[in-house]
């Protein structure tokens, strides 16, 4: 019984990053993320159960698996976002106290060597994402 659930398990997740992998228009990301838990599974149930051509029983049983996964992915998700909170704060807070201790010369000089920083960074985005189309 353990082995039946642990290989149910495994090809739900091969399904799931398989799909995840296909060349399709994407939901938009806002209006995927507004979606329930239970509306995020029964999604991705209804489509598996379409291309999979699943019993019923095969459907309620992915559709639980899925339930259980969109439900952690939303935790993670919202713990995700507020370690980002927290970095930026962070982030702010050392820009500012490291701030106060220079003359305007030199926060100047620093204002200027972050902006050619981003400058430098956002080139590289831009040659990376032209060499993964060639």
């Amino acid at each position: 019984m353990n082995t039946k659930m642990i290989l149910t398990l495994l090809l739900g997740m091969f399904v799931i990053i398989g799909y995840s992998q296909e060349d399709r228009p994407q939901m938009e990301p806002d209006k995927y993320k507004n979606l329930t838990p239970e509306e995020k599974a029964t999604k991705r149930t209804e489509k598996m159960t379409k291309h999979l051509d699943l019993s019923q029983e095969q459907a309620d049983r992915i559709k639980a698996i899925n339930l259980a996964h969109a439900t952690e992915m939303d935790k993670i998700h919202q713990e995700m976002e507020a370690l980002k909170e927290k970095a930026k704060a962070q982030r702010e807070k050392t820009k500012s106290e490291i701030e106060s201790v220079l003359n305007d010369d030199q926060k100047a000089k620093m204002q200027e060597e972050m902006k050619k920083h981003r400058e430098e960074r956002e080139e590289k985005r831009r040659e990376r994402c032209c060499q993964e189309d060639k």
